[in-house]
């Protein structure tokens, strides 16, 4: 049996076996739930990755920029998605 917040009615008088029930329905719901560590690994698995070790570019780009200043940044860009992607 589901639980059902109208029972018991207000005023009625306790019976046990819809008193049991009640409480058995609400600690199946409880028991399904997902539980903290679950919680906690979905977290990690699906944030991204830490990234405070990818360092500041710190360069000047010319204008127009060079192929190798161009590459740098493709460079640092991908640094970056390896690291946000937990590699």
């Amino acid at each position: 049996m589901a639980f059902d917040p109208t029972k018991p009615a207000n005023g009625a008088l306790i019976v046990s076996a819809e008193l049991r029930s009640q409480l058995t329905s609400l600690k199946t719901e409880i028991d399904t739930k997902t539980d903290a560590a679950a919680v906690s690994a979905q977290i990690t698995n699906e944030a991204a990755g830490e990234c405070s070790g990818i360092g500041w570019l710190g360069m000047t780009v010319s204008n127009p920029p060079t192929q190798a200043q161009v590459q740098t940044l493709a460079n640092k860009i991908d640094d970056l998605i390896s690291a946000l992607r937990r590699a």
